[in-house]
């Protein structure tokens, strides 16, 4: 007699998969990421996508405990760019929410003491509080990156949590 897993076994089998996979075949130093439409389809709805991502990030931090993984997870929200330094122009979930752009949140793995920020040269990096996401939510860090790509005439915006 099979059993059907549940979704959040699905869910944790997807965020599993992915991990190990780049631990082992050097995902992590490309920053290859997971898209949370990617862990489960009732995640591609963009009203959603906050709540989605804090959920993967919980069970992508519950899985890099469980196999003892040296790695920070990262959960990364694309907000829409701008010809012009734009700076912080949110002051809540809602607000945020206005401002994502078309890509879905993704999780990430980085090296210990390697974060996106760091891999990222004239970033002006501005520290969110962790709680903006809830008091509940486990993250050492949050924070709003924005920079402006080479060949590029336009800023990129990110919101980064990491533990």
């Amino acid at each position: 007699m099979s059993v059907n897993p549940t979704r959040e076994q699905t869910r944790e089998s997807c965020i599993e998969a992915w991990m190990l996979t780049i631990i082992g075949d050097g995902g992590v130093v490309r920053m290859d990421d997971l898209h949370v439409d990617k862990i489960d389809e009732a995640w591609k709805p963009r009203e959603c996508w906050v709540k989605s991502g804090l959920e993967a990030f919980r069970i992508a931090l519950m899985l890099r405990d469980r196999h003892h993984l040296p790695f920070t997870v990262a959960l990364g929200f694309s907000l829409e760019s701008s010809e012009y330094f734009t700076g912080v122009d949110f002051q809540n979930i809602a607000e945020l929410v206005e401002k994502l752009n078309w890509v879905p949140p993704s999780l990430y793995l980085f090296d210990p003491g390697a974060t996106p920020h760091a891999k990222i040269s004239d970033a002006v990096i501005r520290e969110l509080k962790p709680h903006f996401f809830g008091a509940t939510l486990q993250s050492e860090n949050c924070y709003y990156i924005e920079f402006r790509q080479a060949q590029s005439r336009e800023y990129s915006r990110s919101v980064f949590l990491e533990a």
